[in-house]
C-alpha cells in the first residue's frame, strides 16, 4: 500500500496503461474498506489518509501519506479479497486508475519486480504487525512515546504522518481523547516533549530513548 514498495521501473510501466485522469476533493473516498477492489488507484499527487472502522463507533487511524505516484491497493490485487481499509482524501488528489489485468501483466513479465514487490510488501506487513502488537501489548505512554522518538530520528522514511488534530490522533493510537491528553501531559511534565502547532515534538531525544527503552 505505501510508496516505498514499488520501484520507479514499475511505476513507469503502469502509467501505459494509466488511461483517464481523475481528481477528487479534500474528505471525498477513495477506496470503502470491505468493498471488492474493481481497479488499482495509482495516486500522482495528494495526501491521503487510512482507515479502519470495526463497525461498534470505534476507528483506527493508520495515519497520512503524502502521494507521488503511490499505488494503493496491491495487497487486495494480489489476493482478490475485498479492500481492507478505507483510504480518503486529506487533500485534493488526483490519480488514475490500472486494470488488475495490467497489474498482474507487468509482474508477470518482470520476475524481479515481482519479487522485489512481494519482498516489500512482506517488509511492511511485518513492520505494521509489530506496531499493532507494540499497541496491544505495551502501555500507551510507550507508543506515543516512541512514535514521537522515530519522528524525531527520520529513521524510517515511510513512516505515516501524524494528524493536526487530538481526536484524530487519539484514533490513531486506538484510544479515547481523554487518555491520550492525560498521557501526553505526563510526557510533557517530564520534559521529554512539547506540544506545537506542528504537533507534538521531542525535546530531548537522548531521554525520550531512555524512557521507550525502560518498558523492554
Amino acid at each position: 500500500m505505501f510508496q516505498y514498495h514499488f520501484s520507479t521501473d514499475l511505476v513507469d510501466q503502469l502509467l501505459n496503461y494509466a488511461g483517464t485522469y481523475y481528481q477528487q476533493e479534500k474528505k471525498e473516498v477513495l477506496l470503502h474498506q470491505d468493498q471488492p477492489l474493481q481497479k488499482l488507484v495509482l495516486v500522482r499527487s495528494g495526501t491521503v489518509s487510512f482507515s479502519y472502522d470495526v463497525g461498534n463507533g470505534r476507528r483506527l487511524l493508520l495515519g497520512q501519506l503524502d502521494c507521488n505516484n503511490t499505488l494503493i491497493g496491491e495487497i487486495e490485487a494480489l489476493n482478490n479479497q475485498p479492500c481492507i481499509y478505507t483510504v480518503t482524501c486529506f487533500s485534493d488528489v488526483s490519480y488514475n486508475l490500472i486494470e488488475l489485468k495490467h497489474w498482474r501483466q507487468v509482474l508477470l513479465a518482470n520476475p524481479q519486480l515481482s519479487l522485489y514487490t512481494a519482498q516489500t510488501i512482506a517488509a511492511k506487513f511485518q513492520e505494521n504487525q509489530k506496531v499493532n502488537l507494540d499497541k496491544l501489548l505495551l502501555p500507551l505512554s510507550y507508543n506515543i512515546a516512541k512514535d514521537c522518538l522515530m519522528r524525531a530520528q527520520n529513521t524510517n522514511p515511510t513512516l505515516l504522518r501524524a494528524y493536526p488534530t487530538v481526536s484524530a490522533e487519539a484514533e490513531r493510537f486506538a484510544t479515547t481523547e481523554r487518555a491520550y491528553r492525560r498521557v501526553v501531559t505526563e510526557l510533557v511534565d517530564k520534559g521529554l516533549i512539547v506540544r506545537s502547532k506542528e504537533g507534538l515534538q521531542t525535546v530531548d531525544i537522548p531521554a525520550l530513548s531512555a524512557f521507550v527503552d525502560s518498558f523492554i
